[in-house]
């Protein structure tokens, strides 16, 4: 990770109460994130999830996708994008269960490495990110992530 940009459009539905990234060792950065619900349960909800690539600007790279949140854990391999995506942040979040959603949501000490993006392929780069997360067909909260992708394997040819 090199930078984590949140940003809420509805504060009376939820709001960042936690939103940084933490040094937690050499060359190794952990993301947090808490997200406090107001109006509970949310039981609508769905997410864009869309991946730009730094190249004189950030521009569109691969993968744009829409997808109903409630719909994907309640039959996670039928959305195999999202079903990667979500993979790399589930095993560190409270976000793993179908809906409805009554806690804030956390993911905590989230530390990428290269296996999880065995799946993905995309080249060394730097990558943003872009999240936009919707309840009730509202935009309430925003996710830019940003990292940059080393390619381990060149380095051993």
């Amino acid at each position: 990770f090199t930078n984590l940009k949140c940003e809420d459009h509805d504060k009376n539905f939820s709001s960042f109460e936690i939103c940084k990234l933490s040094v937690v060792g050499r060359g190794m950065v952990a993301l947090n994130i808490k997200v406090g619900l107001y109006k509970t349960p949310v039981t609508n909800s769905t997410a864009n999830i869309a991946l730009y690539k730094r190249a004189n600007g950030y521009r569109p790279f691969l993968y744009n996708k829409t997808h109903d949140i409630c719909a994907f854990f309640a039959n996670r391999k039928r959305f195999p994008f999202f079903y990667v995506m979500m993979g790399i942040f589930l095993e560190r979040s409270n976000l793993n269960h179908t809906c409805p959603y009554n806690d804030a949501i956390m993911v905590k000490n989230l530390v990428l490495n290269e296996d999880m993006f065995h799946l993905i392929p995309i080249p060394e780069g730097d990558y943003r990110i872009n999240a936009n997360i919707y309840a009730y067909n509202d935009l309430k909260a925003s996710l830019q992530v940003f990292i940059s992708r080393k390619d381990v394997f060149s380095k051993h040819i």
